[in-house]
């Protein structure tokens, strides 16, 4: 009993417990990005319902809320960029010595991999012995999602969870981030931001004008890509050096030693963003200036609600590492990998199908508890191993 109980509580129970050496605030915010995506797939999976309500005669439109949630993405992005590059931001400040690539590398492969490795083998089993389930039809295919290759073809597959091209994206950084930490040198900072929005506008340019005739998910895919998204990662990274160099900024630039006054203006920014995009959608795709500068507005927005909590701001602190949030950020990865295809195997049931009103409401209970106990069986047993690998110790908190 006593070794049941032991390897009970190592598998169940410590991968859970507080380390003051990761930001609960930070873990939150993922947390956050997750369940934005989770519900943006629960309103559209639902038929886009609209939550509009009149209050003294006055309509409150609060759909935004929900048909933006694939701004969750931007934030897991935004997040990568400042966490990842602070050690590298410390090294060329003259703070420590430079990270060990061969480690940061490890890390990143086992942090990505082995949930992405398990789910697909799931999934083809599931196809395999369930008619209809998507699946992988050819080995040329299977090198690719092996390789995680979901970028525009020929050279890329399309995945057999929609949500899975966002991966190769957030790796694609992962593998040019040493080069780009060289940028995070005092003095040169201003290269990576202005080097940052030009890949981005050169990218999404010669996508929009090359590529007019594809459809919207097409030209999604392609748009993002890594030079089309290098906003969200370099103003994450920027970020990151604001943090480490906050002593050395002027203070025209970061309210010293109180980043905690970004938070409210950067709550407000994400806001202004997730209002300001449904009324232009039409406009979005038609290479205007909302293209290329939607996602900046937002990026700002999240970066500043990042600093705001790492520097200690009361209200980002509170809504972001209440038990809740920070276990949702936990489990986040999985959370994102898995919600898709549980949503989808719920909506192809017969008793969702007879549902004729409060659609949303009922995917929304029924599908989050159960995703929440496949993401965290996902974590325990495949995330948190791959973690304890990875690092060679004891320190299971997701990074």
């Amino acid at each position: 009993m006593k070794l049941l109980a032991h390897w009970l509580h190592f598998r169940f129970v410590e991968p859970f417990q507080p380390d003051k050496s990761h930001l609960d605030v930070l873990t939150g915010v993922r947390g956050w990005a997750a369940l934005w995506v989770f519900l943006y797939h629960v309103w559209s999976l639902s038929g886009h319902p609209d939550f509009t309500l009149v209050l003294a005669g006055v309509p409150l439109d609060f759909t935004p809320l929900a048909s933006i949630g694939f701004a969750g993405v931007t934030i897991f992005f935004v997040l990568s960029g400042f966490l990842l590059a602070i050690p590298f931001v410390e090294w060329q400040s003259g703070l420590r010595q430079r990270p060990a690539l061969d480690r940061y590398f490890l890390r990143r492969v086992m942090r990505v991999f082995p949930a992405y490795y398990a789910q697909l083998a799931i999934l083809l089993l599931i196809a395999a012995w369930i008619p209809g389930q998507p699946g992988i039809d050819d080995w040329g295919s299977l090198f690719r999602h092996l390789l995680m290759l979901f970028t525009p073809p020929p050279l890329g597959t399309v995945p057999v969870n929609g949500v899975w091209w966002t991966l190769p994206i957030e790796f694609s950084f992962y593998l040019v981030l040493p080069l780009l930490a060289l940028l995070l040198r005092p003095g040169r900072w201003w290269l990576l931001l202005v080097g940052g929005l030009a890949a981005m506008y050169l990218w999404r340019h010669g996508v929009v004008t090359r590529m007019p005739d594809a459809s919207i998910p097409q030209r999604v895919v392609a748009t993002y890509q890594l030079p089309g998204s290098m906003d969200a990662f370099g103003l994450g990274m920027l970020a990151a050096y604001l943090y480490v160099n906050r002593l050395r900024v002027p203070g025209w630039v970061l309210p010293r030693l109180n980043l905690g006054r970004l938070g409210l203006p950067g709550l407000a920014l994400v806001l202004a963003a997730t209002y300001w995009l449904p009324g232009k959608r039409h406009e979005y795709w038609a290479d205007n200036p909302i293209f290329y500068l939607w996602t900046p507005a937002l990026v700002l927005g999240i970066a500043a609600i990042i600093l705001a909590g790492v520097g200690g701001g009361r209200m980002i602190n509170r809504l972001f590492t209440n038990r809740f949030m920070v276990y949702a950020g936990l489990v986040s990865y999985s959370y994102y990998i898995w919600h898709f295809p549980v949503l989808n195997w719920i909506v192809a049931t017969e008793w969702f199908q007879a549902l004729e009103s409060m659609r949303f409401l009922a995917l929304l209970l029924v599908s989050a508890p159960l995703i929440f106990v496949i993401s965290t069986l996902s974590y325990v047993l495949v995330e948190v191993p791959g973690m304890r690998f990875r690092r060679g110790r004891n320190d299971v908190r997701p990074g």
